[in-house]
């Protein structure tokens, strides 16, 4: 027969040995448990050092004092702005404006470390603040966007000087205009430093006399390096090309170029050079009063050949020599009064009379555009004029009509330095041409 099928699986009961085994573990982490609590109770209750609940009490009282409390009231200033005036100090100044003898006598001691009294000049701006007793809170003497100083009333009292620090930056900037009477006008009507006439009657002597061929609607587009302090204009710096269009002048462009020899000069868009031999003009900026030809002599009053040009300007005005050469007569010369001759290459020779100052001597080599003389009444005149003549193999020229060769141009070796340093001028020149009339 066969075996008897085995009985379900049943679960086994612990022995009585487990039960112990058991029990007494759970004995021994009940009386585990029991002690660290009991640990933990007695570190609950050891007792606090009463001196660190006052601070931390006293601590919480500030804080909520602090939040109760009203704002300090805001500070009051009072502010004053002068300029400083003629033939006045900076002492002077502070006093006239109700500061006290002895702040303003604190106020220049602080400033003399750091403010070259000397260079203040008339026109400077203070500006004064002070607090509602009078005293000095704040003071800032400014000689421009780029120049400002300024004295401070320090938390201790005491006064502390020094100059504002300002950030320059140079940029190229395009100036553009049409001529309405006359450039400088056109350039301050426009907001640009009317001083850029100067700067491109210089640059362009050669070809346009900014009195003699200067028309109403003429344009002029310039490449200017302006300084800016703080993002504001302060002034202009180099020149870098001139573009003019003029009724009388025709179309001039010229841009300056600093060759590899470091050597500067100014030369048009195929590098040619803008120097001639002779200048247009023996004056940066003065109008023809009397033309070459005949005329009535004003003093003598007959009709005579008027051998030269007039240039009306005021006494004092610098006059150039229009040309390299050396000085052949300097000092009195009858009813030409004070005056200047000089001799130039190919047997040129300019005549400059009626100078209130001479600033060469015979036999002295002369450069182009240096400064020879000043205009003056001296001779037979009747007001402050140059008269400027031009001679050659004994025959006077209209000195209006001269047109002398240039000078050298770019030297083929650095005519692909030229283009590449005066690519960017050209391209900026060329933007938004101005309407003519």
């Amino acid at each position: 027969m066969p075996p008897p099928a085995p009985e379900a699986a049943r679960p086994r009961r612990p022995s009585g040995r487990a039960i112990l085994l058991a029990a007494a573990g759970l004995g021994v982490l009940l009386a585990l448990g029991v002690l660290g609590a009991t640990g933990a109770l007695r570190r609950w209750h050891q007792p606090v050092d009463p001196a660190l609940v006052l601070a931390a009490r006293a601590a919480a009282e500030a804080r909520a004092a602090a939040l109760a409390a009203p704002p300090p009231p805001p500070l009051r200033l009072a502010a004053a702005t002068r300029r400083l005036g003629a033939n006045q100090t900076v002492g002077q100044a502070l006093l006239g404006m109700g500061l006290a003898g002895e702040e303003v006598q604190a106020v220049v001691a602080a400033l003399r470390d750091h403010f070259p009294f000397r260079r203040a000049r008339p026109g400077d701006q203070i500006r004064l603040e002070r607090l509602e007793g009078g005293a000095l809170h704040r003071l800032a003497y400014r000689q421009g966007p780029a120049d400002e100083w300024t004295v401070r009333r320090a938390p201790d009292g005491s006064l502390a000087a020094g100059k504002r620090p300002v950030q320059l930056r140079t940029e190229v900037s395009r100036v553009a205009v049409v001529v309405r009477s006359s450039v400088y006008e056109s350039l301050q009507a426009a907001g640009e430093d009317p001083a850029l006439a100067v700067e491109a009657a210089d640059v362009l002597a050669w070809d346009v006399d900014f009195f003699q061929d200067v028309r109403d609607g003429d344009s002029m587009r310039m490449m200017v390096e302006k300084v800016f302090a703080d993002g504001t204009p302060v002034r202009s710096g180099a020149v870098l090309a001139v573009e003019y269009h003029g009724a009388a002048a025709g179309r001039k462009r010229l841009f300056r170029y600093t060759d590899p020899s470091g050597q500067t000069a100014w030369f048009d868009d195929d590098g040619q050079s803008a120097r001639r031999g002779l200048l247009k003009a023996p004056l940066r900026y003065a109008h023809v009063s009397s033309r070459f030809g005949n005329r009535r002599h004003p003093v003598l009053q007959y009709t005579r050949a008027h051998q030269g040009v007039d240039y009306a300007a005021p006494v004092g005005t610098p006059v150039w020599a229009v040309g390299d050469g050396v000085v052949a007569q300097a000092g009195w010369n009858g009813g030409c009064g004070n005056s200047v001759a000089l001799r130039h290459r190919n047997g040129y020779q300019s005549v400059y009379c009626h100078l209130s100052r001479v600033a060469v001597s015979a036999g002295a080599h002369v450069s182009q555009k240096q400064v020879i003389g000043a205009v003056g009444q001296t001779g037979v005149a009747t007001g402050a004029h140059l008269h400027y003549a031009v001679m050659r193999g004994g025959a006077y020229l209209n000195p209006l009509a001269l047109r002398l060769p240039r000078g050298a141009p770019v030297p083929p070796e650095w005519r692909q330095d030229f283009l590449e340093k005066n690519g960017p001028l050209r391209a900026r020149l060329d933007q938004s041409p101005l309407a003519m009339r």
